[in-house]
């Protein structure tokens, strides 16, 4: 019997549309299509392990290990700086030194004057000469100082230029007296090799140092 005929033969009767069952309110939750592995769109489930989507023959207790290739590269860099770091260090232990020499010989002839000099003994004393030889003296002091001062402040590492300069064109004034005046003591040759030689290795040295440890910081900027 159709649906019509039942409604003519039995108009009582009301015919209640089929509703779905709401998952939400029902108490039986609808069925999950089952997942099949090795089906496109398949989840972590899929793959065998212990439900946490780990790879099969791998210890889930073991802790992934870490990698040196980070901690090598920060060792090499702090390497490569202190190695800069110990270059700038041995240059201005050296200019110390030489700041120290020339003041101590300044000093010495600041207080003993001509007298303090080789080859002067039973000589006449110049007053004259005297005077102008204790006010370079006291140049010389001063000119020690500045080494020591520049040592250690290194901020002023430019004027290092200037005071080697002044130890250099010192260097030839000793080859002016030389040309002019005679030979003098052996030690005073020795000194003017040292002021004509000194300074200029100085400041190569100074310039070779400054180069490297800036081709060291561009290297360590672009790695």
């Amino acid at each position: 019997m159709t649906k019509e005929a039942t409604s003519r033969t039995e108009p009582w009767r009301i015919t209640m549309p089929a509703v779905s069952p709401d998952p939400e309110n029902s108490s039986t939750p609808p069925q999950q299509p089952s997942r099949q592995a090795g089906t496109s769109g398949g989840t972590s489930d899929d793959i065998p392990g212990n439900g946490r989507g780990d790879v099969p023959g791998s210890d889930p207790g073991k802790k992934p290990t870490t990698q040196p290739d980070a901690g090598r590269k920060t060792a090499k860099k702090a390497s490569k700086k202190g190695s800069g770091d110990n270059d700038w260090n041995v240059f201005r232990t050296v200019v110390v030194l030489v700041g120290l020499v020339l003041a101590g010989f300044g000093a010495y002839y600041l207080i003993l004057g001509t007298a303090g000099l080789p080859d002067t003994e039973g000589q006449p004393v110049n007053p004259t000469l005297e005077n102008q030889f204790r006010f370079f003296s006291a140049m010389m002091v001063g000119v020690g100082a500045a080494f020591v001062t520049i040592a250690i402040k290194f901020e002023w590492a430019n004027m290092l230029w200037l005071v080697c300069l002044m130890v250099f064109v010192g260097g030839i004034g000793r080859v002016l007296s030389w040309a002019f005046s005679g030979t003098p003591h052996y030690l005073m040759i020795i000194l003017m090799v040292i002021e004509l030689a000194f300074p200029a290795a100085l400041l190569v040295w100074h310039k070779y140092i400054a180069k490297t440890s800036q081709m060291r910081r561009d290297y360590d900027a672009r790695s």
